[in-house]
């Protein structure tokens, strides 16, 4: 009877269409076993409404270049389908497929000292930041590389202005794809590096990362989302590019961990700055308002927003990263200016000419909305400790912009932090050099 099915099965099929079926059948039915196929989240998940502008923009099916690979490898493991393979050779091949990619980062530090592995706990809404971060450009190298103001600016890059009435004013365009990567500080370093792209990893400097502003992202119905996208951000006239905006990143960063905006929520909400925002003052929310004190004031997890333009993830803090210690000993609280805080932060957005998605230190920056007003903060806050108002004080009192706060995760409250967490597309990448920092996640601020 087996013999019988058997040339049945085999009847009028050429080896070159049942092996690829095989290898796939074989290891989806392993990763099942290994429960390495995440269950569907279906409704837990927040879709943002504009959906369909985003998929006009994505082109093919994120499992196209997949499925392609997949035949690539297998006629070459079976000598052009020639031949079938042992039973050992197929195990092997799957046990290759499964382990975890080796990966590593070597001089994992930063220019300004950050050694990254080093801090005691690591929050995990930063961790997710440096996790997307990392993931985009399939290697922890993106994290050594910071944007200071010494960095130059982007080329082949530019931005063209849509029609007027647009629901997206302004799309970029990448014009020279050799001309951006090599005028990249991350990029320039992976395309010199002969052992980029990993195991397991794409060459991301043949799609690399842009700001596009309108480029969103959403997990699909298995929890996995795509960072490679385009999206609406990105002109359909550009060269490859994986567009994100600056929302959608912090987003993204969050449903990696569970971190869940409010209690009613998922595990991922594709959230805007203004929408953040609101979540503030919301019933059942997971976000609240920073507290500065004495000791503290920004911490590596905290969100910096301007509701209706930009939101960014602080990644790690100096001694006195606001200067609020300094200037308070020497009693001169409205002499800080920007350029004397110390932290670095993590976002996605339109800086050096589009940079996209990228770890940068404050010392970029002199001024604008978002640093004056986190100036002010920190000179009220300097002059309550000068004052002798030694107690810790929500950071909306430090304020009076009200689109601008400093938005704290509640990630000690239990009902705040799913077990689910969506998971990025070759996020098996950076897994390996991510693996000690993520040991070191807490909750605790």
């Amino acid at each position: 009877m087996t013999d019988k099915l058997t040339e049945l099965f085999f009847e009028g099929r050429d080896l070159k269409y049942f092996i690829p079926q095989f290898f796939i059948v074989s290891l989806l039915v392993s990763c099942v076993a290994n429960n390495g196929v995440p269950k569907k989240f279906g409704r837990d998940f927040s879709m943002p409404s504009s959906n369909s502008e985003d998929e006009k923009n994505e082109g093919p099916s994120e499992y196209a270049p997949e499925v392609n690979e997949w035949h690539k490898e297998i006629k070459k493991f079976t000598g052009g389908y020639k031949t079938f393979p042992s039973s050992d050779e197929v195990t092997n091949y799957l046990n290759n497929q499964l382990s975890s990619p080796n990966n590593p980062c070597e001089g994992f530090e930063d220019s300004y000292g950050n050694k990254f592995g080093d801090e005691k706990s690591i929050h995990p809404a930063a961790f997710g930041a440096r996790k997307v971060l990392a993931a985009m450009f399939q290697s922890c190298k993106a994290l050594t590389q910071v944007i200071d103001d010494k960095t130059p600016p982007l080329k082949g890059v530019t931005t063209v202005k849509m029609r007027r009435g647009s629901s997206i004013p302004k799309k970029r365009k990448i014009t020279n794809t050799k001309a951006y990567v090599d005028s990249h500080i991350v990029l320039n370093k992976l395309k010199e590096d002969k052992n980029y792209p990993g195991e397991k990893c794409e060459d991301v400097t043949k799609k690399p990362p842009v700001y596009g502003y309108g480029s969103r992202k959403a997990p699909n119905k298995s929890g996995v989302l795509n960072l490679s996208s385009s999206g609406a951000g990105v002109i359909s006239s550009s060269k490859p590019a994986a567009g994100i905006d600056c929302s959608a990143f912090i987003s993204t960063a969050l449903g990696t961990q569970g971190l869940k905006v409010s209690k009613k929520a998922g595990p991922f909400t594709d959230n805007t700055t203004r929408s953040f925002h609101s979540f503030l003052g919301s019933k059942n929310s997971c976000l609240k308002r920073a507290t500065y004190s004495e000791d503290q004031s920004i911490v590596p997890g905290d969100m910096i927003n301007v509701a209706g333009s930009h939101i960014v993830m602080v990644d790690s803090v100096g001694e006195d990263p606001l200067a609020i210690k300094k200037f308070a000993k020497s009693g001169n609280c409205n002499s800080i200016s920007v350029k004397d805080f110390d932290f670095t932060y993590i976002h996605s957005g339109n800086i050096n000419n589009s940079y996209g998605p990228s770890r940068v230190h404050i010392s970029k920056h002199s001024g604008g909305t978002m640093w004056n007003n986190l100036r002010t903060t920190a000179v009220k806050m300097c002059k309550r400790i000068v004052e002798g108002k030694k107690k810790s004080v929500s950071m909306k009192s430090l304020t009076s912009y009200s689109k601008f706060s400093v938005i704290r995760h509640n990630t000690t409250d239990p009902d705040c932090v799913s077990s689910e967490r969506i998971k990025l597309r070759n996020e098996e990448c950076v897994d390996g050099c991510l693996k000690d920092q993520e040991e070191k996640v807490s909750n605790e601020v």
